[in-house]
């Protein structure tokens, strides 16, 4: 009957949130907010009586779209992704979360929060959905604008921070803590954990998939791909971080695989299954026992969310240096919370350091915003048109000057020393990559001790020789890492000395830099050595011992170096052809030389109110018009008496020779090609 009671309840939710697709599709809302809806109708808090028997399986259940879901976040995310995203897309994020994480956190303190309650609430606000963003551009056919490709930069950039925040929040909410020094080993774990998955999963992944994808049957790649997501969920655990993490780390470990797409088409049915679920369960957690006061609380931290976010968001676009109008549209586009808020607001009542009504609160203040944000993005161009026109004139003038100084400072040409300077940054970035490597091995070993430490033999309990032996072996992985930071930190030395002493007699000049060499490696040995006890603690009882390791270290390192460097270079070959790797597309090939162009009508466009019949392009050029976006939505295999406006994007498909002069029509015609 148990088993039943569980079966009964999934069929309840399940067809409740088909029901509340259905609507919402209607109502041209996104289907988040009917799954939440859905919950809060079929929830144990909505009177007169639940329809839900056994919570806490849901919840079990609702675990796994946490995981799925962040596994489809990490899937979109791709590291080549994060190379494109830009400044102005990071500035943004910078500046809306910092802005956001301050207001949410003082708003809590305000109402009377406690400590805790408080900075998760404001993690809770700084974090938009990308889900929910997403799924409302695509159905109103706003996916290509620019303001669009800001977003879509912003929330890459939120989604690592979020992550950051949600490793620290619960290393705070597991210590109790909250400081500086807290907070700066907890960021380094976090980097540590990151870097390292990463590089092993770019080294191990790409092989996997490979072999699974070789058997050409789907089951058996779909089940390799569900059991990487749920190893590096258990692994994040294990080692004190959350599953979302885990999960995160290893969609984006496979959005760099070539057969990228196939995986998210094979994940996407399980993936919107457990989704449905977590957003219904969510809204089966709001409590309807709200006193006015209550409901209060939840409108004024809407409106905050909603403001605050507009605000912040569009002054880090225009700092960043976006001109006004893609500013002020990618802004109200991103005054909305979701999936990372409920996560965040779960894991609060998981560390058991905030209760039900944060949680509760979180999902209100989400289906509020969420309703919200279609009226929002389709008022954003006349926000911005009016804030043009009726702004003060210097506040609009100093932001269409502002992008362009700030482009004129970045392209100014440095010093003499400006290559050796951007050489420098660049081998400081190597050598922090290679330090997070470094690191992560001996941490990890720390972190597998601790977990399963009671699960050893009885010898291997024993604190003396049991945890250096584990340190030994995460010294030994991390070794190839060590020799190649020692090289490159050896020519970082000389680089800097021959910087710092550029003239004067040949002999004085090389003594002063052999010097200045010699200095520069001293402290870095010290500093290093300092840092190397520091992370080695949990596991070395003694400094005698980490100096004996530390011999065996430097023996093994000398017999073994030359080995040590070709393993190094190997892996940074491996992980180059990985990252340059093209995912397939799954395109459909085109006969002949025939293509599908884009082009996009200029505000003086004189095809501006002229229908498809009257611009006769197909008897000018050859070409046939198959498609045109614009703001209103999208138009797929227009009419002859489709009239064109201002900003639409028109896709002509047609041979070469065509399409060219397809293009000589437009350019005369005020079109630019897309």
């Amino acid at each position: 009957m148990h088993g039943m009671d569980l079966i009964q309840d999934l069929a309840l939710i399940m067809a409740s949130a088909a029901v509340a697709t259905v609507i919402c599709q209607r109502l041209k809302q996104p289907v988040v907010l009917g799954y939440i809806l859905a919950g809060v109708l079929i929830g144990p808090n909505t009177p007169p009586f639940s329809f839900v028997s056994n919570k806490e399986e849901i919840r079990t259940l609702a675990e796994l779209g946490v995981i799925l879901l962040m596994f489809s976040v990490g899937l979109h995310f791709s590291f080549r992704k994060l190379k494109e995203v830009g400044g102005v897309a990071v500035v943004a994020a910078l500046v809306e979360i910092a802005g956001m994480f301050f207001l949410g956190q003082r708003l809590g303190k305000f109402l009377g929060w406690a400590p805790m309650e408080a900075l998760f609430l404001g993690a809770i606000l700084s974090i938009s959905s990308t889900t929910i963003i997403a799924k409302v551009l695509e159905s109103m056919g706003l996916l290509r604008p620019g303001f669009a490709r800001l977003v879509f930069g912003v929330l890459i950039v939120e989604d690592i921070l979020a992550i950051a925040m949600m490793g620290m929040l619960t290393s705070f909410g597991t210590t109790g803590q909250m400081s500086w020094v807290v907070a700066g080993e907890n960021l380094l774990k976090l980097a540590a954990f990151f870097v390292s998955v990463a590089v092993v999963g770019f080294l191990l992944v790409p092989r996997l998939i490979r072999l699974a994808s070789r058997t050409r049957m789907e089951e058996v790649l779909l089940i390799t791909v569900l059991g990487l997501i749920f190893a590096g969920a258990i692994l994040a655990e294990r080692l004190g971080f959350s599953v979302a993490l885990g999960a995160f780390l290893v969609g984006a470990v496979l959005a760099e695989v070539k057969e990228v797409n196939r995986i998210e088409r094979m994940v996407a049915p399980v993936r919107d299954l457990f989704s449905a679920i977590f957003f219904t369960s969510s809204g089966m957690l709001i409590s309807f026992a709200l006193t006015p006061s209550g409901a209060a609380e939840v409108a004024l931290i809407a409106i905050v969310v909603v403001v605050g976010k507009i605000i912040f968001s569009t002054l880090g676009g225009l700092l960043g240096g976006a001109d006004l109008r893609t500013a002020v549209r990618a802004g109200m586009s991103l005054a909305q919370i979701g999936e990372f808020s409920f996560i965040l607001a779960g894991l609060g009542m998981a560390l058991g350091v905030t209760g039900e009504r944060l949680y509760s609160v979180a999902v209100m203040v989400s289906a509020l915003t969420t309703l919200t944000t279609p009226y929002l993005i389709r008022g954003s161009e006349g926000a911005a048109q009016w804030l043009e026109q009726k702004g003060p004139r210097w506040w609009v003038d100093f932001w269409k000057f502002y992008p362009s100084w700030l482009q004129s400072m970045h392209s100014a040409p440095g010093d003499r020393h400006h290559l050796a300077r951007e050489f420098i940054r660049k081998l400081v970035g190597q050598l922090g990559l290679q330090l997070a490597l470094i690191t992560a091995p001996i941490l990890g070993a720390a972190g597998l001790w601790e977990a399963y430490r009671d699960r050893l033999p009885e010898p291997m309990r024993v604190e003396w020789w049991g945890g250096p032996l584990f340190w030994l072996g995460g010294a030994l992985l991390a070794l190839p890492v060590i020799w190649a930071f020692l090289r490159k930190y050896h020519a970082l030395a000389m680089l800097i000395s021959e910087l710092v002493f550029p003239r004067g007699s040949r002999e004085e000049v090389g003594s002063a830099r052999k010097w200045a060499t010699f200095l520069f490696c001293g402290v870095g040995v010290v500093v290093g050595g300092i840092y190397l006890v520091v992370i080695s603690s949990p596991l070395l009882p003694s400094g005698k011992i980490l100096v004996g390791l530390m011999g065996v270290l430097i023996v093994v390192g000398f017999m073994s170096h030359k080995k040590l460097v070709e393993l190094y270079a190997r892996g940074q070959s491996t992980i180059r052809e990985t990252l340059a790797t093209t995912p397939d597309g799954g395109e459909v090939r085109l006969p002949g030389d025939s293509a599908v162009r884009a082009y996009r009508v200029g505000e003086d466009s004189r095809l501006i109110g002229r229908t498809l019949r009257e611009m006769d392009l197909r008897k000018v050029s050859g070409v046939v018009v198959v498609a045109i976006e614009r703001a209103g939505g999208s138009v797929v295999s227009p009419g002859p008496e489709e009239r064109l406006e201002k900003g639409d994007e028109l896709f002509v498909f047609g041979e070469s020779g065509q399409l060219d002069l397809a293009g000589e029509f437009f350019r005369d015609a005020g079109v630019s090609e897309a």
